[in-house]
């Protein structure tokens, strides 16, 4: 079981973990040439950007496990479900309102003003791409209460069960007949839907100590799962002189095992020094606390850094300093949000 001395410790490597996830995420997003194979050296490092912080969304998914699935310890089904959708619906609804509003003004979306219209944008996540996650994280709350009924001790191999087989039918066999030019029956699978495979993990790793020889040789396959990703991806698309996509769902093996390793290694940091200190756990906190506000803004931000600026989202500055400097530009207009009574519930 879980090895953690306190409650406060493992609040701070989930606070960590949150920290370093919306991070990794922004830094996706400024290294988004990837998706554009052009031959040269800013997509080959950019390729590399791509493949080492591919753990950010599985990780929050993790977290969300890690920190929900035991909620009836804590309250009932109709309290849990009152305390999710306030924190994630009603900012859900707002941004992308906003967002419509915001890209029809500047030209960058053609809308139709009609409630059919507005939900076909929504439902499709033309306002937004990386909205898509707002469903998911809906869509994983609903299904929730059945999850939670899976955290007692009984049920634990069950969940174990469900890990491996989604590893071995959905995550890694679909991946190496691929490779090998194999049509494989993706009816031979385990019928879960593969984000659900985070918030298990999450739920279990959290829950569980994993011996330190076990950590390694999931830190060594986590390194792996990066080198080979990138590997492939770049012999693939050179070859072919366009974006081969075929790695980058996150439900394959190489993105569990790196999230995982990713997880587990911060999970298992000393932080006792950190929790003699609560000024640094409350700021820990706090900056956590505004990493969903982060994600639903950062992307105008970014907009406005390139435009005002003149940046080329091809160099380098941007796809390295440029992380940080939307990510400090974000927490600040968030963190300031929060402090406003009424709007403080748009950005959770």
């Amino acid at each position: 079981m879980e090895k953690e001395n306190t409650k406060l410790s493992r609040m701070i490597y989930v606070d960590i973990l949150n920290i370093l996830a919306i991070i990794s995420v922004i830094a996706l997003h400024c290294n988004g040439i990837v998706h554009t194979y052009t031959p040269g050296r800013a997509w080959k490092t950019s390729l590399i950007v791509e493949t080492a912080f591919f753990w950010a969304v599985p990780v929050f998914l993790m977290i969300s496990g890690a920190t929900l699935m035991n909620y009836r310890k804590k309250y009932d089904t109709k309290t849990f479900f009152k305390k999710r959708f306030t924190r994630v619906l009603i900012p859900a609804i707002f941004w992308m309102i906003a967002m419509i509003i915001w890209k029809y003004s500047i030209g960058a979306l053609n809308v139709e003003f009609s409630l059919k219209s507005i939900l076909n944008i929504i439902f499709t996540n033309q306002e937004e791409g990386i909205y898509y996650y707002l469903f998911v994280i809906l869509g994983i709350y609903l299904t929730m209460p059945m999850l939670s009924l899976l955290t007692e001790e009984k049920h634990r191999k069950t969940l174990w069960y469900i890990v491996g087989m989604y590893f071995i039918f959905n995550g890694t066999l679909p991946v190496i007949c691929s490779i090998f030019g194999i049509s494989y029956n993706n009816d031979l699978s385990i019928r879960i839907d593969g984000y659900l495979i985070f918030i298990i993990l999450g739920y279990l790793l959290s829950t569980q100590e994993v011996k330190k020889k076990h950590r390694i040789i999931i830190y060594i396959s986590g390194i792996l799962s990066v080198i080979f990703r990138y590997v492939m991806t770049y012999y693939w698309s050179t070859k072919a002189q366009f974006l081969n996509r075929t790695l980058f769902d996150y439900k394959q093996f190489h993105s569990i095992l790196l999230a995982c390793a990713v997880f587990l290694f911060i999970k298992n940091l000393n932080y006792d020094k950190i929790q003699n200190k609560p000024k640094i756990v409350e700021l820990l906190k706090q900056v956590s606390s505004c990493s969903f506000g982060i994600y639903l803004i950062h992307m105008v931000v970014m907009h406005y850094e390139l435009k005002l600026f003149s940046i080329n989202n091809y160099s380098w500055e941007w796809r390295t300093i440029g992380i940080i400097t939307t990510y400090l530009i974000s927490l600040l207009i968030v963190y300031v949000l929060k402090k406003i009574p009424l709007v403080k519930k748009v950005v959770a």
